[in-house]
């Protein structure tokens, strides 16, 4: 891996594997795609260069000599409530700007040797049973599966074009700088411990770090190929998981009911995401040889 494209590079897991990769390879340079090339400057090893989904434009400058991408860009999927409008945003922002990177490979016979794409285990939908979903299950029958469903489909012509495509199912990703632990914090600061419902569904989480190792993992490892679930091996209940990033701050804590009924009403929709059980499972990971340096809870 010598020349790398990377979009959603400059959020906030974007941003932290830059700076992970830059650490693992010391010849890598990579190439970031951006809405505004002039709010950017370039470094040693990382270049800027503009691109507009929705429109279907990518800089022509871009080095054809590209051999391997990375696709992390796409609308926040908790960030608002879920309008008609804004699912719609959700959903072509990650179709077009998959489909737009796909048409720039296959258009210009760029050399990528390996194509990963983030997804989500949202592909899954609710759980029916105690068994943890695993790659091969089908998609499930809400938005979310819908949307994940729509932006695997969209990468599939590289497929059928011989190069190894990945894409990482990423459960709830844990760092104290970013995501629901961030926003957790503010009610840890009154050792409040809040339970969503019952507060017993199952939550299948990864840790910020091993989920960039993941990334790495699947771009050198050349057996990888179509979806692998970016989750820890031991899934928790939101109640434990909540306690256990609660317990970092403080060994008081106080749980706080916020009943179903009540997250409908300020979540509408997206509220089914906090609510439903959704054990998925590590062992493709594992099998291929990657090691978990965070497998359980209690290693945060």
């Amino acid at each position: 891996m010598k020349n790398l494209l990377l979009s959603g590079g400059t959020g906030f897991i974007g941003s932290k594997l830059v700076n992970h990769l830059l650490e693992a390879f010391s010849d890598l340079s990579i190439h970031i795609l951006v809405r505004d090339k002039k709010a950017t400057k370039s470094q040693p090893r990382i270049h800027y260069w503009e691109w507009n989904p929705e429109n279907g434009e990518i800089a022509s400058e871009i080095p054809k000599n590209i051999d391997t991408i990375i696709h992390l860009a796409g609308a926040n999927i908790a960030e608002k409530r879920w309008t008609s409008k804004r699912k719609k945003v959700l959903l072509e922002s990650r179709t077009k700007s998959s489909a737009l990177l796909v048409d720039w490979v296959i258009s210009n016979d760029v050399p990528v040797q390996r194509f990963i794409s983030a997804s989500a285990i949202g592909w899954y939908g609710e759980a029916n049973g105690a068994r943890p979903f695993e790659e091969q299950d089908p998609a499930g029958n809400d938005f979310l599966a819908q949307v994940c469903e729509a932006w695997e489909a969209a990468a599939h012509p590289l497929i059928e074009h011989g190069i190894r495509t990945v894409f990482i199912r990423t459960g709830l990703v844990l760092s104290p700088e970013g995501g629901m632990w961030k926003e957790m914090k503010k009610a840890f600061a009154f050792r409040v411990a809040p339970r969503f419902g019952n507060g017993k569904q199952v939550f299948s989480w990864i840790t910020l770090h091993d989920l960039l190792r993941l990334y790495t993992f699947a771009a050198v490892t050349d057996g990888i190929h179509g979806p692998i679930n970016a989750v820890a091996p031991h899934p928790v209940s939101q109640l434990t998981l909540i306690k256990a990033l609660l317990k970092k701050q403080s060994n008081i804590s106080i749980t706080l009911p916020i009943p179903a009924s009540m997250l409908k009403v300020g979540l509408g929709e997206l509220s089914q995401e906090l609510l439903k059980n959704a054990p998925v499972s590590a062992e493709k990971a594992i099998g291929y040889g990657f090691n978990f340096l965070q497998p359980n809870i209690s290693d945060i």
